[in-house]
């Protein structure tokens, strides 16, 4: 498995302008950089898209695999699925099980079926008033996600749209890699706290990522926040005294 590209290594990617504009082939890497991000971080996903739109069409797309690709593709070609309804009207938008009957999206679930999707969780990507695209993750079983996930990747969502709306106008690589650096890391701190948890709290992995975020909700503060604070050192000695 490939080592994750440093921050000065993705600066150099990010940071490649052309008249102040970022190329097209930066834009792409920073919506499949994100969709591996997305994928990483929901418990139960086995794939994951970021898409960028514009009066309905996609402009960027980003996939970890094909299955997650196809996925996406089917719903522009049938103009209807959950990641065009999260854009379209700036709310969440999921499928619990493509196969079951009353099916919002139903000719893009059928097809998603056929090709083993059984759910997706998808979240508008906003910046400012504006709607720039969506995220979302993908499942082969039924139920995989919930509404615990859903707030996490609304959350994700957000330094992940300041980094897409970035990449498309007049940022500098500083600004761009501060914005990455924060979509990353929230990334790999949620994975450290949730091992944290499920060692202290003898808890699951989809259980350990409930209670992160619940804590969160809890104190009002961001799901980062409290997973940095469960891995550093005081507060995880601070934890096993308790």
């Amino acid at each position: 498995m490939e080592s994750e590209p440093t921050l000065n290594e993705l600066a150099v990617v990010f940071g490649r302008v052309r008249g102040h504009l970022l190329t097209e082939e930066t834009v792409q890497h920073a919506v499949d950089l994100l969709a591996e991000a997305a994928r990483d971080l929901i418990p139960g996903a086995t794939g994951a898209g970021v898409s960028l739109i514009h009066h309905g069409r996609r402009t960027s797309t980003g996939a970890t695999d094909n299955l997650v690709k196809r996925a996406d593709e089917l719903q522009y070609e049938l103009s209807e699925g959950p990641c065009l309804s999260a854009w379209s009207t700036g709310q969440p938008a999921r499928s619990d099980d493509t196969t079951s009957p009353g099916q919002a999206w139903a000719r893009w679930a059928s097809a998603a079926a056929a090709m083993s999707v059984r759910s997706c969780q998808s979240v508008p990507l906003i910046q400012g008033r504006t709607t720039i695209g969506a995220m979302k993750v993908y499942s082969t079983e039924a139920g995989a996600f919930d509404d615990t996930t859903e707030r996490a990747l609304t959350r994700f969502a957000v330094p992940a749209a300041t980094l897409l709306s970035h990449v498309q106008t007049r940022e500098t690589p500083q600004q761009i890699r501060s914005e990455l650096s924060a979509a990353l890391q929230m990334r790999d701190r949620v994975g450290m706290a949730k091992g944290i948890l499920m060692a202290q709290l003898g808890l699951d992995d989809r259980a350990a990522f409930r209670e992160l975020v619940a804590r969160a909700e809890r104190d009002r503060r961001s799901v980062a926040e409290i997973a940095a604070e469960l891995t550093s050192g005081p507060a995880s000695r601070g934890a096993d005294s308790r």
